[in-house]
């Protein structure tokens, strides 16, 4: 059996659905939203790799990798767990993000973030393709030089996917539950700007900055100038230029900071250590879309 619903996956072993799938499989139930989705176990990659014969030390082994068809049998639970989150989530247009969640990824020293590839609004015939993706991403250059930089061995973090209903959200962004340059745990620090949060992740937007004082909910406010939003189209994703009306105001009104900073304090007093989390908000629901602890 390849998959398993997020819900349960925390019931399996962590090389088997990576680290990003089990933090938020143990937190599913802490009062927080989390997309649902299924998890693609790193046994589906190993046993895509032995049918086809493939080994990462070939000279050809990308355009080898890039041919080789998944086994019939694989493609067929993995649309049938696709068929199931369309049934959970009432959605017969469903629409997913498609994430490497790696034993390796959000080790202490080392996060990988950025490392492996993400696909946004991937539809059900584009499913498969995606999830190649996220397993050849495990044996790029980029993460391959990261894990030796970290001294990190890669033959010992097999890789699972995770597939989860895809939030378009109105805005989203990160939150650090310590101030990540202070280092005071104190407060916590939220970047937030309109669209999908990879403008955000990826640097390629100025958020707006809200730092919190966890104890009297003081609210220090920094306005970024969110030059861009991405939104999924079902032609991929767009880049649309922001108003200045849009970026003249803050993406978020207080009570949404103050929901965003209980609901961090809540995950890491669950986790018991510093966390980072990602988040979107959609029609002023939040929803988490990781969970990890805050890293060198």
């Amino acid at each position: 059996m390849y998959t398993v619903f997020l819900r349960d996956a925390i019931h399996e072993p962590i090389e088997q659905i990576g680290s990003k799938a089990m933090h938020l499989s143990n937190i599913i139930d802490q009062a927080v939203t989390i997309p649902n989705g299924f998890v693609i176990k790193a046994s589906a990659l190993q046993a895509f790799m032995r049918v086809n014969d493939l080994h990462s030390s070939d000279a050809s082994f990308e355009q080898a990798f890039h041919d080789a068809a998944l086994p019939e049998e694989m493609i067929a639970e993995i649309m049938d767990a696709f068929a199931k989150l369309q049934q959970l989530t009432g959605d017969d247009t469903l629409h997913v993000a498609v994430r490497s969640s790696s034993s390796a990824e959000d080790l202490e020293d080392a996060s990988f973030a950025g490392q492996y590839d993400t696909i946004l609004n991937v539809q059900q015939q584009g499913l498969v393709q995606a999830v190649k993706a996220c397993w050849q991403s495990v044996f790029s250059a980029h993460a391959a030089s990261y894990a030796q930089q970290q001294n990190i061995s890669l033959d010992a973090f097999p890789m699972g996917v995770l597939v989860q209903q895809m939030v378009e959200p109105d805005v989203s962004g990160v939150i650090f539950s310590m101030n990540p340059i202070t280092e005071s745990k104190d407060e916590l620090i939220i970047n937030a700007s309109y669209g999908l949060g990879e403008a955000v992740v990826s640097g390629m937007v100025t958020p707006d900055t809200f730092i919190v004082h966890k104890e009297t909910k003081a609210i220090e406010r920094d306005l970024g100038l969110k030059e861009m939003k991405i939104i999924g189209t079902d032609d991929g994703l767009v880049e649309i230029t922001l108003t200045e009306e849009e970026s003249d105001v803050f993406c978020l009104r207080d009570e949404a900071v103050l929901q965003l900073a209980d609901m961090t304090v809540l995950l890491e007093a669950f986790y018991q250590y510093p966390v980072d989390i990602e988040f979107a908000v959609k029609n002023e629901q939040v929803y988490v879309l990781q969970s990890r602890p805050v890293t060198a």
